[in-house]
């Protein structure tokens, strides 16, 4: 290792230990983004530059790779009809020209207006715009309830591959009380 290397991290303060931690932390929103966010942006560069019909999966091994074609023909006016493409670029525009700012600036508006004193129902503000997430987390435990219950989703997967899938939130020697109780979460 350099002197140099070594002198930045001494200044930065952070161990590898703590590098690693740092890490590990990321790494769940770091697969969540690479699963919703860049695996179908490649699927669809993908899509863009194969002769993929539009049904099915874009990696199908009657899939094949055809370059600038699809490009070509839509500029050339053989492939997407002109009216149609001019439509997809027009909608484009629109929402990334006026929706987004508008969006972002009536956002910016209301959280001013929420924060000064003088807004009568300020509380009911205060809960109308904590109430989505608060419901996005309470429909995650509905769907974790309906997946892992005794005669849930993943059991019933389980069921097919000859396996008895435990009751997941009862049993104590299941992977969620034992992920729990590693944690800190649960008793013993």
């Amino acid at each position: 290792m350099s002197t140099a290397s070594v002198l930045s991290r001494r200044r930065s303060g952070v161990s590898s230990s703590q590098n690693a931690a740092g890490w590990l932390f990321a790494a769940p929103i770091l697969i969540i983004l690479g699963l919703f966010l860049a695996l179908p942006v490649g699927m669809a560069a993908w899509g863009s530059v194969s002769d993929w019909s539009g049904r099915g999966s874009t990696f199908a091994s009657t899939t094949h790779f055809v370059g600038g074609a699809n490009y070509a023909a839509i500029l050339s006016g053989c492939g997407l009809a002109e009216r149609d493409f001019g439509t997809a670029l027009r909608n484009n525009f629109y929402y990334v020209l006026l929706i987004v700012p508008l969006q972002t600036a009536l956002s910016l508006v209301l959280a001013m207006l929420v924060n000064r004193r003088i807004v009568a129902g300020r509380g009911f503000f205060h809960t109308a715009f904590y109430f989505p997430s608060a419901t996005s987390s309470v429909a995650i435990t509905v769907l974790w309830l309906f997946l892992f219950s005794a005669s849930g989703a993943v059991n019933k997967a389980l069921s097919f591959a000859g396996v008895n899938g435990p009751n997941w939130f009862q049993d104590p020697d299941s992977i969620i009380h034992l992920a729990l109780n590693a944690m800190g979460i649960a008793g013993p």
